[in-house]
């Protein structure tokens, strides 16, 4: 019986402590609003690209990138983001305190 209960608690802990992990994971994918651009906050780690440049997550940015050529219509990207195309590409993160 007590086996039983200790089995129980441990496997509820377990579930409460995943979904609060879950639920941090992602207010930390999306970069803070009002961040400074190019800050260590301005970015999302969803798509490990500034947020400020993201155009998974703000389609309006588009026609920006379009306009100045840096667009992949084959990949649905900003040229200068396609990993597809470029897999020596990397996208470093800001480091905290900067800018």
């Amino acid at each position: 019986m007590r086996r039983s209960i200790l089995l129980s608690l441990t496997l509820l802990f377990s579930l409460t402590f995943s979904a609060f992990a879950a639920e941090s994971a992602k207010k930390d994918a999306h970069g803070a609003k009002g961040a400074k651009v190019g800050s260590y906050e301005d970015w999302c780690g969803e798509h490990g690209v500034p947020e400020s440049q993201d155009t998974r997550c703000d389609k309006s940015l588009i026609p920006a990138f379009k306009a100045t050529g840096d667009w992949d219509e084959k990949h649905g990207l900003p040229k200068s983001q396609c990993k597809k195309c470029n897999p020596k590409l990397k996208i470093v993160r800001p480091p905290k305190g900067s800018k």
